[in-house]
């Protein structure tokens, strides 16, 4: 039986009329949308190839708008947080001076002992 959908070749269509898909389609008169619309989707080779490629850089790009969150990176640089009070802080100069200003009366973290502040 010959394919009358407009736009596409025989040849793709030799392997697809054996399957269960193609004996649907062919049982069913409304189907041809469904029939034209799917193998319109179907890419192969080639265009598969420069279709990845172009959303590849599509993805970059809005990526690159996006720019960098500061945010995000300055929680990141957070390493270091008061047993007491869970404040976090960057570094271990400014952990110790957080903890000698706020906590006095509370003994010094073994971490701590040996940082120069």
């Amino acid at each position: 039986m010959p394919c009358h959908v407009p736009g596409v070749q025989i040849k793709r269509l030799q392997s697809f009329r054996s399957s269960v898909w193609w004996n649907y389609l062919l049982s069913h008169p409304s189907s041809n949308l469904i029939l034209a619309t799917s193998l319109k989707d179907m890419a192969r080779g080639q265009q598969k190839i420069q279709s990845q490629q172009k959303n590849a850089k599509k993805q970059a790009g809005q990526k690159k708008k996006q720019g960098h969150d500061q945010k995000a990176a300055a929680k990141a640089a957070l390493i270091y947080t008061c047993t007491v009070c869970r404040t976090q802080m960057p570094d271990p100069k400014t952990f110790k001076q957080h903890f000698e200003s706020k906590h006095p009366k509370t003994p010094l973290p073994p971490e701590l002992a040996d940082v120069q502040a």
